[in-house]
């Protein structure tokens, strides 16, 4: 029988969360599930590991090097990915594989032209 622990961490409502989990594992049988013996999950890590019953301070230090690593790489991933903070009058377009910035306008003068008669196309005027 052996244990192993797994973290990482969510966001739920803006606000971090760490999940800790410890597992039971039969090596002795073949191809035995690990069964999950405890979990927990708070804003302290601390306490997750409390509710978790993850006492060792080695085991609780790998943990939370674990989940600050995947807490981080989301953090900058997101930052990355993220839209630009445009004003209520702009908007960022995506078509034919092009991003051009749109104003409110151009949407409006698209719906006054389709209204607008073509008198200009006919030969008479």
């Amino acid at each position: 029988m052996e244990l192993y622990y797994t973290s990482y961490t969510k966001t739920i409502n803006n606000t971090n969360y760490f999940f800790v989990k410890k597992y039971t594992k039969f090596s002795e049988f073949k191809d035995a599930p690990a069964i999950l013996e405890s979990y927990g999950m708070h804003t302290n890590f601390d306490k997750a590991c409390a509710i978790a019953c993850v006492n060792d301070p080695a085991i609780k230090e790998r943990l939370l090097k674990e989940a600050t690593t995947e807490l981080n790489y989301r953090q900058i991933n997101s930052a990355i990915t993220a839209k630009p903070d445009l004003s209520d009058n702009f908007r960022v377009e995506h078509k034919n594989n092009k991003t051009s910035l749109v104003t409110k306008l151009n949407g409006l003068k698209k719906i006054i032209s389709a209204k607008i008669p073509h008198w200009r196309l006919h030969p008479n005027f």
